[in-house]
């Protein structure tokens, strides 16, 4: 990797995202604790009734509120950070494709802010995160059609698998999310953007073995912080956007580098679905590991396969995502 883009990336994707999201995430539910804890003292003092019964109450309600808007943003943060570290540019609405990364992922993390906002119906919250990652898809995606897509019907209906495909595994990680305390999901989704890295290298996506770095210094603060304050949840906007990137980095992958390495691609896409996983009658530590062995066998024969697809193609010449562009387009 060039020094100066291994500096950028390493500020613009590491340093400075991680940074800020600890100091956030950390003043963000500081307050809210603050804020709980008086609450609760005046309502213990003020009512009357069995102390077991207000504490199961407590509990119950401390995963469901607090300032879980603020993730999302960050996350999204995180991901432009290493956007521009790696295409050193930004542009307000590019003509490229592959320059509307950050756009495709601010769409999804406006879908999350709502989430953290307002506690959303079930069918109110899939709608919109169709439309969020509809929308991503037409950004990566429009103009590809008649080379990657046959036709616009094609375009739309690979738009349309994507964004239900993807609504239906957030949807259902959100609920699993709300019984699991953020570090176990911080872990599991640092594994999981962790492997994506060489694996999108592998199959010769240059910016999509970056992007998750961002990604990644955001997570490693959600898990410090959700090991200091363990009502903390992913649920509520977070595991959105944690999809929605997925979503966007496979989609750049297949649209961008070819189907050469379509099953190993394939398998990558299936490793969210270790969040469905749920703790309500395990430990938090027995679950984790649960998800770790299931991450090892998916992600292991993803690599594999790419490795093995990257063993046969070893006399072609590596693609450049950016290279169809201009920079200043």
């Amino acid at each position: 990797m060039n020094p100066q883009l291994q500096e950028r990336l390493v500020m613009y994707g590491g340093v400075i995202p991680g940074a800020v999201s600890l100091v956030l995430l950390l003043a963000a539910w500081y307050l809210h604790a603050l804020k709980r804890s008086r609450a609760d003292h005046f309502e213990v003092g003020d009512r009357g009734f069995d102390e077991e019964e207000f504490d199961e109450e407590q509990g119950e309600r401390s995963v469901s509120d607090g300032p879980r808007w603020v993730l999302p943003m960050l996350l999204a943060g995180g991901f432009a950070g290493a956007d521009f570290a790696a295409n050193d540019v930004f542009h307000l609405w590019p003509d490229g494709n592959n320059y509307r990364f950050i756009h495709a992922i601010v769409l999804i993390a406006l879908v999350g802010v709502v989430e953290g906002l307002v506690r959303l119906p079930m069918l109110v919250g899939f709608v919109l995160r169709v439309l969020g990652f509809g929308g991503a898809f037409w950004m990566l995606g429009e103009g590809y059609v008649g080379s990657v897509f046959a036709d616009s019907s094609m375009f739309v209906g690979s738009a349309i698998f994507a964004a239900f495909a993807g609504a239906f595994v957030a949807t259902a990680a959100d609920r699993t999310s709300e019984e699991t305390p953020a570090w176990v999901d911080a872990i599991t989704w640092l594994i999981i953007a962790g492997a994506s890295m060489p694996i999108f290298l592998q199959n010769h996506f240059s910016t999509g073995a970056m992007i998750p770095a961002g990604i990644i210094a955001v997570l490693v603060s959600t898990l410090i912080v959700g090991l200091i304050f363990r009502y903390l949840r992913l649920s509520g906007g977070g595991v959105t956007v944690l999809v929605g990137f997925m979503l966007t980095m496979l989609v750049g992958s297949m649209i961008q580098t070819g189907v050469v390495n379509l099953s190993a691609v394939l398998l990558l896409a299936l490793s969210p679905m270790v969040l469905l996983v749920r703790g309500r009658s395990k430990s938090s530590f027995g679950l984790l590991m649960m998800r770790v062995v299931m991450l090892a066998l998916v992600l292991g024969s993803s690599g594999g396969l790419m490795a093995y697809g990257g063993d046969a193609d070893a006399g072609v010449d590596e693609v450049d995502p950016h290279g169809e562009y201009e920079p200043g387009a």
